[in-house]
């Protein structure tokens, strides 16, 4: 799944820890994809800025 969005031109936008429950109890992370629709017409691709806080 996560290879066919990166060919689509889709980032990931987000990590939610611990947030899919499964059948036994046990708890997954998720993550969420995303394209911009600037991106999706120029067929480039924007990448989030993860370093957006300051250190220290």
């Amino acid at each position: 799944m996560r290879r066919v969005f990166r060919a689509c031109g889709y980032v990931e936008e987000a990590h939610y820890r611990q947030a899919w429950p499964t059948e036994d109890g046990t708890v997954c992370d998720a993550v969420g994809y995303a394209i911009l629709r600037r991106d999706w017409r120029t067929g480039t691709t924007t990448l989030p800025d993860w370093d957006d806080e300051p250190c220290g």
